[in-house]
């Protein structure tokens, strides 16, 4: 498993820091997130700029709060490896990526990684994919999935209004990514030939 966009990310160091199952990645993590950020502030941006206006208009209005919602997509696994873009995983387990937070870059560079399928949550609606590996999206509210039915995979929703566990949508999730991974169902992106791909060119991208 992978989770990128380390823009996003400011904020929940010390908890991802204490998850990493070496010293050596703690640091690493660390060393990558504190160059990042200082890259930005020398062009007088920073990561607090990252929070889009889709993010505050829905009432994520500080980096703080986003970056809790963003760790939590790598759930509770121990971090097995730590890597710099354009790097390749090399471990199982959960990898952290250092990309930007750009729907299309940070997706691109998912896949350069090595990802075989792209799970991604939105709750405003991103119709993101990509040319090489199905990206699955997830919708963070049933409003939406309701709303866009022709981007949407699986609606996440049933968990925000009581009606499903995280267990019960983690089941849902892990279904749908198996179909996909097997070919027997076709991500939206894919129907709607989205093959969107954008490298990181290492410039100052939040």
């Amino acid at each position: 498993m992978i989770l990128s966009e380390f823009p996003e990310l400011c904020g929940v160091e010390q908890e991802l820091s204490d998850r990493c199952v070496s010293t050596e990645l703690a640091e690493k993590y660390t060393g990558l997130m504190k160059t990042y950020a200082s890259r930005a502030e020398a062009v007088g941006s920073g990561f607090d700029s990252n929070p889009s206006a889709g993010n505050i208009r829905d009432g994520l209005i500080t980096d703080a709060i986003k970056s809790a919602g963003a760790a939590r997509k790598g759930g509770s696994s121990p971090v097995t490896d730590v890597i710099d873009y354009p790097g390749w995983v090399q471990r199982p387990g959960l990898a952290l990526l250092c990309t930007p937070g750009s729907d299309v870059e940070s997706t691109t560079a998912e896949v350069g990684a090595g990802a075989n399928v792209v799970l991604f949550t939105t709750g405003l609606g991103t119709p993101t994919g990509n040319p090489v590996t199905p990206v699955l999206k997830l919708s963070t509210n049933s409003r939406l999935a309701a709303k866009m039915p022709d981007i949407i995979d699986l609606d996440t929703g049933p968990v925000i209004s009581g009606e499903e566990t995280l267990d019960q949508s983690a089941d849902r999730i892990m279904e749908l990514l198996i179909a996909s991974a097997s070919g027997e169902y076709t991500a939206k992106a894919q129907v709607l030939e989205q093959d969107d791909f954008i490298p990181w060119k290492r410039g100052v991208s939040l």
